[in-house]
């Protein structure tokens, strides 16, 4: 299995929140803040991913700072980083403020609900929810996005399957509906993520070592077992190249040696042992590597700004994402 595949396993991504609009020119709309979408929709919720869908027609989206991007029919738009924007019939107007309690109002997180809005012109539909995931293990990923990612919808992908499932709904709603959207919202994410890494050029950090051949069979392998009791040598022999090509690669695209990283990963999985499970600081302590609770400890306090303790007794909140 490959490196993003490995990290995709383990983020706990889980579609959430959809509406199928139906928008007549001229109209534009502000988002809510997605994050206060999330506390009322997905309690516990690190981190949301919004998303549009475009069947048909065309619209523009803006976050605040950058230019618009325009969004054709057939086309997927995600905003990784959360950011509040404004979707458009065309770029400059005024828009709609959409507050959190008319969003939670409208939607549920196990069906899809229906709006129609706009000055009665052209026709645009859009197809929208978010992503939840855990800040602190798909922060690799996420952090190396741009705040907008756009791209292409294919006959057999999940987007297509998403909207052919949805323009179904409407004429014969099925029990467990909700369960579909939120596993064929999952699987557009990946389709997105997966054509902008294979298009995109310039890519840097954790996405530019996808890549590399070297960086890539490493970062799958500590993903597969970061368990296993790894050395520079052991690693570079499984990846096939010396230890000093393993760490070159490492470094130009990920910025970190791969011990360094290794024992990052294993940091940010014992975050999320000690915010979803009930197991022993001391057990969790020693699946990360640690000979003791005190130097386990005191890796945390680096990597997160809290203790271990603190860490689970807020389930992470207040404490701040690695970086």
């Amino acid at each position: 299995m490959d490196a993003l595949s490995e990290l995709l396993r383990v983020i706990r991504l889980t579609g959430v929140a959809y509406i199928d609009a139906e928008l007549s020119a001229p109209w534009a709309i502000q988002t809510p803040p997605p994050s206060a979408i999330a506390e009322r929709l997905a309690p516990g919720a690190e981190m949301v991913i919004p998303y549009h869908l475009v069947p048909d027609g065309e619209c523009y989206v803006q976050v605040k700072g950058e230019k618009p991007m325009a969004v054709a029919g057939g086309e997927v738009v995600m905003l990784p980083h959360g950011d509040v924007h404004v979707l458009s019939s065309q770029p400059g107007m005024e828009p709609m403020r959409i507050t959190t309690e008319m969003t939670v109002k409208l939607t549920r997180p196990d069906s899809m609900a229906r709006v129609r809005y706009g000055g009665g012109g052209a026709r645009t539909r859009l197809i929208c929810g978010f992503f939840a995931c855990d800040e602190a293990l798909s922060g690799h990923l996420v952090r190396n996005l741009p705040r907008l990612v756009q791209c292409g919808v294919g006959a057999s992908n999940a987007a297509a399957l998403l909207e052919r499932t949805v323009r179904d709904s409407r004429q014969t709603p099925k029990p467990g509906a909700g369960a579909v959207f939120g596993k064929l919202s999952e699987m557009l994410f990946v389709d997105a993520i997966s054509a902008y890494l294979e298009t995109q050029p310039g890519l840097h950090g954790w996405t530019a070592g996808l890549r590399d051949g070297t960086v890539s069979r490493a970062l799958a392998l500590i993903h597969r077992k970061p368990d296993a009791q790894w050395t520079l040598e052991s690693l570079a022999r499984a990846v096939g190249v010396s230890r000093t090509a393993l760490v070159e690669h490492f470094a130009r695209c990920t910025g970190a040696a791969p011990m360094q990283y290794l024992s990052q990963w294993r940091l940010r999985l014992a975050a999320d042992s000690l915010g979803h499970t009930d197991r022993a600081i001391k057990a969790i302590a020693e699946d990360a590597g640690f000979g003791s609770v005190a130097a386990f400890t005191r890796a945390f306090k680096r990597e997160f700004g809290v203790a271990p303790a603190a860490w689970r007794r807020g389930r992470g909140e207040g404490a701040r994402a690695p970086a």
